[in-house]
C-alpha cells in the first residue's frame, strides 16, 4: 500500500512537471507568433511606402522641393512631423552645411513645411480628395528654411526619409 502511495505521488510530480513544460512551450510558441506577426507588419510598411523627391529649387534660405507618393500609405500632418529632412549645401562663402530640419506647421529657419499637396504638381492640379492628406499618387510641395543661402555654381542635395524608410534624395543647384 505505501509503494502504491509513493508511486501515485511520484506520478502526480512527472505529470504536474509536464503540464508545466508544456504549458511553457505554448507561451513561448504563442509570444513567437506574436512576434512574427509584428516583423510581418513593419515589412509591409516599408514596403507600402515610397517617397519620391521629384525636383527641388532654391530661392534665397528657401528650398522648395516636390515629393511624389508612389506606395500605398497616406501621410497626414502628425506622421509628417516623424520625416527626416536633411540638407546638404555649400553656402555663399564656400562653406559646406548639413541641416537636419523638424516639421513645423509655420516656416522658420531650421524647419520645413507643407506648402501644397497636388494630385500633379507639374500641371498645378491641386487635390480634391481628403484635402491636407497625401495620398498615393499625388504630389506634395514642401519649403524647407535654411539657416544659409546655398552659393553658386554649387550642387546640393535633399533627402527625405519617412519613419517607415525608403529614403529619396534629389539634388538642386545653388
Amino acid at each position: 500500500m505505501g509503494t502504491a502511495v509513493i508511486a501515485l505521488l511520484a506520478f502526480a510530480i512527472v505529470l504536474g512537471a509536464s503540464f508545466t513544460a508544456l504549458g511553457d512551450l505554448v507561451g513561448l510558441s504563442v509570444t513567437s507568433a506574436d512576434s512574427l506577426r509584428s516583423s510581418w507588419r513593419e515589412a509591409e510598411r516599408v514596403v507600402d511606402s515610397s517617397i519620391i523627391p521629384i525636383s527641388a529649387s532654391v530661392s534665397t534660405t528657401d528650398v522648395d522641393v516636390v515629393i511624389g507618393n508612389r506606395g500605398r500609405l497616406k501621410y497626414a500632418e502628425p506622421e509628417l512631423g516623424e520625416w527626416e529632412v536633411v540638407v546638404r549645401y555649400d553656402d555663399t562663402g564656400g562653406t559646406s552645411h548639413v541641416e537636419y530640419l523638424s516639421y513645423s506647421s509655420t516656416l522658420g529657419t531650421g524647419n520645413w513645411t507643407v506648402q501644397q499637396i497636388y494630385l500633379e504638381q507639374s500641371t498645378s492640379t491641386v487635390e480634391v480628395y481628403e484635402i491636407d492628406i497625401l495620398n498615393p499618387d499625388e504630389e506634395m510641395v514642401i519649403r524647407a528654411r535654411l539657416a544659409n543661402t546655398p552659393g553658386t555654381p554649387t550642387l546640393n542635395q535633399v533627402t527625405i526619409s519617412p519613419p517607415e524608410g525608403g529614403s529619396g534624395t534629389v539634388h538642386f543647384s545653388g
